[in-house]
């Protein structure tokens, strides 16, 4: 089966995902049916932000869907049960796919995960990546079973993490890889060309979901530290410091740092601050922070 003939279910929602379909898309791969979340309301006024996948696919003419639930999912009168799909395809899809919408498709459904399985398996392979100073990641595309990130490897990649690499940057070059590798392999795989590698179940490591708290510094941390959560919590998970300030604590929100390791050796947190945003006030440069808050 060539590439173009494949009829496939695409499950993304966020950048690697959207990295992933276009990948895809550009390398003949066009889904027939993109399901993604839903719509969200943002700012005051509640305004609806159409999730970036649904606009993309909205001038492609591809069908999209945005179920709020699976729980209850029927799957014959879904838009799941209006075709014969032969593949699922899923990239950083945030529910649980029940063991009966896995095997829906013919030949399965395959998994594009940002890490080298079996390390980081679980919701915040990235994230975990960046926030433990790691220089290199990777993508597996995995056949999903039913338990989590467990199933056997059709292919991987090792990824050089560098140093300007935030969450979001590294999210988008896993997904693109990921397309690009997923593309290259996808036809044997369907032929039943392709061995399939059982992951060594032994060597798994676990990541998971981050607290906001978690966001929160000390100056007098090392920059490293201030580095590592700057680059994989932002822009989900504010950085912060706490200060006391003619008898009050409050909150001072990390906006821009220096990211470059090489440079910051042997330095705190503090002295590679370049702007914040105290509590209620503007965005101001560090230095000038400092004069009049920390100094007074």
């Amino acid at each position: 089966m060539k590439n173009n003939q494949i009829k496939f279910i695409f499950w993304g929602t966020g950048p690697l995902a959207e990295s992933s379909l276009f990948s895809l898309y550009q390398n003949g791969l066009i889904p027939s049916l993109v399901i993604t979340s839903p719509n969200k309301k943002v700012g005051r006024g509640l305004e609806i932000q159409k999730n970036i996948i649904v606009t993309w696919c909205e001038s492609k003419n591809i069908k999209v869907w945005q179920p709020e639930s699976l729980k209850d999912l029927d799957i014959k009168n879904s838009p799941l049960g209006e075709n014969d799909f032969d593949l699922s395809i899923v990239a950083s899809y945030p529910k649980i796919l029940r063991e009966e919408i896995l095997n829906l498709p013919k030949f399965g459904s395959l998994n594009i995960h940002p890490s080298l399985l079996p390390k980081y398996r679980g919701p915040s392979p990235i994230q975990t990546a960046l926030l433990n100073g790691d220089t290199k990641t990777g993508i597996t595309i995995i056949k999903l079973d039913k338990e989590i990130d467990h199933g056997p490897i059709l292919i991987q990649k090792e990824i050089e993490i560098f140093e300007e690499d935030t969450n979001e940057k590294l999210e988008r070059k896993c997904g693109g890889e990921g397309g690009e590798i997923l593309t290259q392999i996808l036809e044997p795989y369907l032929e039943g060309n392709l061995k399939l590698v059982e992951q060594d179940h032994e060597k798994a490591t676990f990541t998971r979901k981050f607290e906001k708290a978690e966001g929160k510094i000390e100056l007098e941390d090392s920059a490293e530290v201030l580095q590592n959560k700057f680059k994989a919590f932002l822009p989900h998970i504010p950085i912060f410091f706490l200060i006391k300030h003619k008898g009050s604590e409050f909150r001072v929100k990390i906006t821009e740092i220096d990211l470059f390791k090489k440079e910051t050796e042997n330095k705190l947190a503090k002295d590679i601050i370049k702007k914040v945003i105290p509590e209620g006030k503007s965005e101001m440069n560090f230095s000038d922070f400092e004069r009049g808050y920390l100094n007074s």
